[in-house]
């Protein structure tokens, strides 16, 4: 396997974690048999372009947890020799939901956190992103990506008077959603309760509630797709095969 050469990085001074616990059950006739993070985008599983990406910006050591047929990707991923870095594992008993399973482990090397979803199809830059969230002293960051949603119906603009003002058949608005991708310090960690499911966005809240400081860095300049659909699945598939092409 190629692995990409490895630049200066300042990933190596943060916890990297991939969560690779669910079920994919958007995905059913493929997950039924395979687990959502060995899922193939042009003949490689998304959770190992993911690996490759993070090896290319530095990376030695990450943990990934597995719930969901761990099996399957401990034994395909194994010690993550064959990718030149280290991979542990947080195994999950019970699902524990995107991030519960950090709560697993309560010591762990270093103040920050990289936490990404395994279900991610992307090549954003970690070194900006890391520089990003020192620079500005926050607790949490998180990737966002700009999409653009499509209204199924005729919106309509109304006067206070009920006048008909405006008809749009099935506009398209951008809106900024996250990407499932994160920065955080330990005390955002130790908000989490051990053993109990926890989303990414529940996190977020918490967080939030109390008073933590929380910033979001645009994606630019690079591909990002959520696998969970069969239509975003075959669009990181179309993206792949282009950039095979390219080649």
């Amino acid at each position: 396997m190629n692995i990409m050469p490895k630049i200066p990085s300042l990933i190596n001074n943060v916890n990297v974690v991939i969560m690779a616990g669910g079920k994919g059950s958007r995905l059913k006739s493929i997950t039924e048999n395979t687990p959502k993070a060995l899922v193939e985008i042009e003949g490689k599983p998304v959770i190992v372009y993911l690996i490759e990406h993070l090896a290319s910006f530095g990376c030695t050591s990450l943990h990934i947890s597995v719930g969901h047929m761990a099996d399957q990707i401990m034994a395909y991923l194994k010690n993550g020799t064959q990718f030149g870095l280290n991979i542990n594992y947080l195994c999950e008993d019970v699902p524990l939901g995107s991030i519960g399973a950090l709560a697993l482990k309560r010591e762990w090397d270093y103040d920050n956190f990289l936490v990404i979803n395994g279900d991610v199809f992307t090549n954003f830059n970690v070194n900006e992103f890391i520089s990003f969230f020192l620079a500005r002293q926050a607790d949490m960051a998180i990737l966002t990506s700009l999409l653009e949603m499509e209204v199924p119906w005729g919106v309509v603009n109304m006067s206070e008077e009920l006048e008909i003002l405006s008809l749009v058949e099935k506009p398209k608005y951008p809106i900024r959603v996250s990407a499932g991708i994160y920065l955080f310090n330990k005390k955002i960690v130790h908000l989490l309760p051990s053993g109990i499911s926890k989303e990414g966005w529940q996190l977020v809240q918490l967080a939030l509630t109390n008073g933590h400081k929380i910033i979001g860095m645009p994606l630019e300049n690079c591909h990002w797709v959520d696998i969970g659909t069969y239509e975003t699945l075959n669009k990181a598939r179309d993206i792949a095969s282009m950039k095979q092409i390219q080649r």
